[in-house]
């Protein structure tokens, strides 16, 4: 066993896998899209943002508004398939994670060739679709229920349930989830199903093959555990995992995974740390978390670049999000983004600058999609002025040459 201690300047933490149920997805505009659906292969789906507007593609438009079957138009729209395990009857539950939240749903069987082009121009229907307005009372969760009468009820003051519907063992399905106004948080898809399919049971050999993680968040000053948002880079393959709202964290995974955990909490500075994989039975890490105050500075090692551009590697995402959480978290800070290239044996040329500055932007712009408002953002370009390795030997130490700092200027 390996017990890991890391002084993070930072609040908020990135852990591995869900709470519950399958792994959410990154969200892409794709994903806003038919032919972006994200697979659900679970009962239990949570996903804790929203795609905002409707895709690449407007879908779902220029129906009239008291039509039961369809929205109006698409607004804010997330497409996800999925497949019956077993034949049985199918309800479930959308549980908005901020219950201002207003959303509506469709429903389409999803075994028709070209479906998304036939949605497109309206060849298919939905089978099912509530678009009612949300009622605080339930939290304004909607869904299909067996206690609901109608397939589809109608846009304005309405049920929030849609009745349940029988299914077969491997149909698919298509469900587009819409936000009429602007999303304030994300949301949790609960499938049931009546009967329910047998358990999956795990084998020895299953488990011979996973490793044990614990996380553990902790006031840096005072050793007392402090509640944390986390995300993990590694755990699931081409995925960042989230998980938020406890200060103890516990996760089975496959042995060797090389993992990048960063932890974010309001008031705290963020951070992000690297765990080399190994094959110990239980991995426990400590993250000790430092408040914020001007002048803290972090280095955001893994946002890198490609050679001699301002195009930003994949490899990136999860320190992306991290800066992005860190910001939503502590709406008064400020920030200076600072942009640095990999620049050996070279003054500080004109060249150095602007390409320093334009990938200082690029983490900028990242930030003002996302809604980061500008007057909270500055960015500048310092060259090579100040390189982790002035000589690089490998190519490691060259992209740890091209990389952004973030400079607190006001809390």
């Amino acid at each position: 066993m390996r017990t890991l201690r890391i002084l993070l300047p930072l609040g908020w933490c990135i852990a591995v896998q869900g709470l519950l149920g399958q792994d959410p997805v990154r969200l892409t505009q794709d994903n806003g899209d038919c032919i972006g659906a994200i697979d659900i292969t679970d009962s239990v789906y949570h996903q804790s943002d929203a795609v905002r507007g409707f895709g690449n593609t407007l879908e779902i438009r220029e129906n009239p508004i008291d039509d039961k079957e369809w929205f109006e138009r698409e607004h804010h729209t997330t497409w996800y398939r999925f497949r019956a395990p077993v034949t049985t009857t199918l309800t479930f539950d959308i549980i908005p994670d901020d219950k201002e939240d207003d959303i509506d749903f469709l429903l389409f069987e999803g075994a028709v060739p070209g479906i998304c082009d036939k949605i497109l121009n309206k060849q298919v229907r939905p089978v099912r679709s509530n678009i009612s307005r949300n009622d605080l009372s339930l939290g304004s969760m909607c869904g299909l229920s067996k206690d609901a009468e109608n397939e589809f009820v109608r846009s304005g003051v309405g049920a929030s349930y849609s009745k349940a519907i029988e299914v077969q063992a491997a149909e698919l399905f298509y469900l587009v989830i819409d936000y009429q106004d602007r999303p304030r948080a994300g949301y949790t898809i609960h499938f049931h199903y009546d009967p329910a399919p047998p358990p999956v049971e795990e084998t020895e050999e299953d488990r011979k093959d996973q490793q044990h993680l614990v996380i553990d968040v902790v006031d840096a000053k005072t050793g007392s555990p402090v509640d944390a948002n986390l995300t993990i880079d590694g755990m699931v393959f081409d995925k960042v995992i989230e998980a938020k709202g406890r200060s103890h964290y516990e996760y089975d995974m496959d042995m060797y995974r090389n993992l990048k955990i960063g932890c974010v909490r309001k008031g705290y500075m963020f951070f992000s740390t690297k765990i080399k994989g190994s094959t110990d039975a239980e991995v426990k890490v400590e993250l000790q978390l430092a408040p914020i105050a001007p002048g803290e500075h972090v280095v955001l090692e893994d946002i890198r670049f490609v050679g001699n551009d301002t195009k930003i590697l994949r490899s990136s995402e999860a320190s992306l999000l991290l800066l992005l959480r860190f910001l939503q978290e502590n709406p008064r800070v400020k920030i200076m983004i600072e942009g640095h290239v990999n620049g050996p044996t070279f003054k500080n040329k004109k060249e150095f600058i602007e390409l320093s500055t334009a990938r200082a932007k690029s983490v900028y712009d990242f930030l003002l999609v996302n809604d980061i408002e500008p007057d909270r953002l500055d960015f500048t370009g310092l060259g090579n002025s100040r390189m982790l390795y002035p000589e690089p030997k490998n190519k490691e130490q060259s992209e740890a040459n091209r990389r952004v700092e973030i400079n607190v200027v006001s809390n």
